[in-house]
């Protein structure tokens, strides 16, 4: 390897073999340039009568939208394409936290530069935090395939494999009409609306399309009142309702019956799960006599409402 300063003119952008990352904010680095300059040259490679990228290409990206002219650089006499890979992923690995979507774009090239699956599944998945399974690997691999607006979406929410398996059985036009639903959300219930919103379409043989249509979920969408949060919840709740519809009145019976209780705040009350029994669990915290005392007082009155057997009915 040799140091040097290089034209920008001449490294070949379009070549992307080397390329893992596509989402991200130069605007920091861009700043850190300006003040310092370049602190750590890329890594690249002389193809031809120019250069193309092994490592760096965020920093070389900077640069160029700084609109510098020539920067110092590595240059590497590596030919090989598949050790050249292996070197700067092992440099990557440890040097930063890699997102989900980069680590795709990792396996996919690895399998593109002729490693056998059975490395990739005993090596690698394991060596990127990922579990060596052939389900992970078949996930891993649809996500690279993806759009460019899920693996941004994976790598702004961060989201985990389950949602992302959930959410790659949609079509792509079906998933661009959810990403506004999903951005708010946490991951548990983005993957609650993405699985209640597929078994739906399942049940009635029926696109995500018409049930987004439906009155009350566009009157939420078309709501300039609520936030995206507060959109998305309605959806879910609705949802949750079209799919689960005994379960979901069961809920609204349950939670009517604590406002007509006027349920004490900081007493936690959990019936079972899916109402499957009778069974109900109320939790508090304490730090004194007297805490615990106000809680059991609370609780003593709360029994004396005769809507407390409202709990108990289907």
């Amino acid at each position: 390897m040799i140091f040097a300063t290089v034209l920008l003119r001449k490294i070949n952008f379009k070549d992307e073999r080397f390329r893992t990352s596509y989402f991200f904010d130069l605007d920091p680095l861009m700043r850190s340039i300006r003040r310092v300059g370049l602190t750590s040259p890329p890594l690249l490679r002389e193809e031809g009568e120019g250069l193309i990228i092994v490592s760096g290409w965020k920093r070389v990206l900077a640069c160029r939208a700084l609109g510098l002219k020539e920067i110092a650089a590595i240059i590497t006499e590596e030919k090989s394409d598949r050790r050249l890979f292996l070197r700067v992923l092992e440099e990557n690995r440890t040097a930063r936290r890699l997102g989900l979507a980069e680590k795709t774009g990792i396996i996919l090239k690895l399998r593109q530069m002729g490693l056998p699956e059975s490395q990739i599944l005993r090596t690698y998945l394991p060596l990127l935090g990922l579990p060596a399974t052939s389900d992970h690997l078949e996930s891993v691999l649809a996500l690279a395939a993806a759009d460019d607006e899920v693996k941004q979406l994976v790598e702004e929410k961060d989201l985990p494999l389950p949602v992302i398996r959930s959410l790659l059985r949609f079509r792509p036009t079906e998933r661009r009409q959810l990403f506004p639903l999903l951005r708010p959300l946490g991951q548990n219930k983005q993957k609650e609306l993405l699985d209640d919103l597929w078994e739906i379409g399942r049940r009635e043989s029926v696109q995500v399309r018409r049930i987004l249509q439906r009155v009350e979920i566009r009157r939420a969408l078309a709501s300039a009142g609520l936030s995206p949060f507060q959109k998305a919840e309605r959806v879910r709740h609705t949802l949750k309702k079209l799919r689960y519809p005994r379960l979901s009145a069961r809920e609204e019976k349950f939670a009517a019956a604590l406002r007509r209780i006027g349920w004490p705040k900081g007493i936690a009350i959990q019936p079972a799960p899916f109402f499957e029994d009778r069974d109900i669990t109320v939790s508090f915290r304490f730090r004194s006599r007297e805490e615990l005392t106000a809680c059991l007082v609370k609780l003593a009155a709360a029994a004396e409402h005769v809507e407390v057997d409202d709990l108990f009915r289907e």
